[in-house]
């Protein structure tokens, strides 16, 4: 397995809720060299006009003391197609209030966003135009119900979405396999995973859509398993159960109520070996939010994680978010307020890079 070497800075956090979603239809064309000046001359035609970027930018800005994660209060979105054409980017009597709808926990894909809205009783397909926030699609709810917020899903191909959770016992983890173009239904039904007697399942867990052997690798607790957590190996065609495991080297994942709809969790490498972020609570913490990360690995065809490999292996430091960067190199963000010699635990403080060689 690949080592990483790491290298830490230190960085101000926002005191306010600020995203920047890029959304485009396409991936952005790589621009060619600039090209020498040649003066006009009659042998010289004009170059022909640039086409207009596709790409546009949505700026989420949450309003209130709770900064998002659910807020009732104002979430303001503005739709620009620079963030440089201009210094200032002014939400006085412009953008679209979206709270009454959809929530800031989303599923994003090109220009869409993909939820169970605020009215949780339905599949929808939102987009932002201009000052007016558009539903493209939505389906009702036929036989699984979800909460807004707390679910979590897997792309298995650009149209191809499913979105899981625990039931409203908890007794149940319940999936939904949806057309993203229109959000018809394509079949729907219940993992064959087996909860103690007594116990519970955690609220969403975390899935992610493996393409070389068409698997789910779906990663969840038992809610009165403290020091454990579990990952499924589901068939994508018929969604069954082809093996389950269970990791007792992190307490848990790094997100296991809301999903990946606000922070990265987990992804895979150039070779599609994957790398999740979990975490452990500190010995004599004051708050469940005093954790120190792992990361752990599950190579590429494998049915269980890589017992070889324990990546970010330090005493203290709960990770955040874990992205894939480029081909050797990923980034961790994480809460380590020890480091930067920050107050409490509230603000998430430092970065890591990671690179494997």
């Amino acid at each position: 397995m690949k080592k990483f070497q790491l290298f830490a800075c230190a960085f101000a956090a926002a005191l306010f809720s600020l995203s920047f979603n890029a959304c485009s239809d396409d991936d952005p064309e790589v621009p060619e060299p600039d090209k020498p000046v040649v003066p006009d001359t009659p042998d010289t035609p004009d170059e022909p006009d640039t086409p207009a970027s596709t790409t546009h930018f949505d700026i989420w800005v949450t309003v209130g003391a709770t900064g998002g994660m659910g807020s009732t209060d104002a979430i303001l979105v503005k739709s620009v197609d620079s963030l440089t054409a201009q210094l200032n980017i002014d939400f006085k009597d412009d953008g679209v209030d979206v709270a009454a709808t959809i929530k800031e926990e989303t599923i994003l894909k090109g220009k869409y966003y993909y939820q169970v809205p605020v009215s949780a009783d339905r599949f929808a397909k939102y987009q932002i135009v201009g000052n007016e926030l558009k539903t493209i699609a939505q389906q009702p709810f036929v036989k699984n119900t979800f909460k807004d917020r707390r679910y979590t899903h897997a792309w298995i191909d650009d149209n191809t979405l499913v979105i899981m959770a625990a039931n409203g016992s908890a007794n149940k983890v319940i999936w939904t396999k949806l057309n993203a173009t229109d959000m018809s239904i394509i079949d729907e039904g219940e993992l064959s995973l087996v909860v103690p007697e007594g116990d519970k399942f955690s609220t969403s867990g975390l899935a992610k859509y493996r393409k070389s052997d068409d698997k789910i690798i779906y990663f969840f607790q038992h809610k009165k398993e403290t020091k454990n957590f579990y990952a499924a190996f589901i068939n994508a065609k018929d969604m069954t159960v082809e093996k389950e495991v269970m990791e007792d080297r992190a307490e848990m994942m790094a997100r296991t109520a809301y999903g990946e709809l606000l922070q990265d969790k987990m992804f895979f490498d150039e070779n599609e070996n994957l790398y999740l972020a979990c975490n452990n609570v500190l010995e004599g913490a004051t708050s469940s939010t005093q954790q120190y990360g792992r990361l752990l690995c599950i190579k590429k065809g494998d049915l269980d994680f890589d017992k070889s490999y324990l990546g970010h292996n330090y005493p203290k430091g709960k990770i955040i978010t874990s992205s894939f960067l480029t081909a050797g190199k990923a980034l961790l963000y994480i809460m380590d307020p020890d480091y930067t010699g920050a107050t409490g635990w509230g603000q998430p403080t430092t970065a890591t890079m990671l690179r494997w060689i």
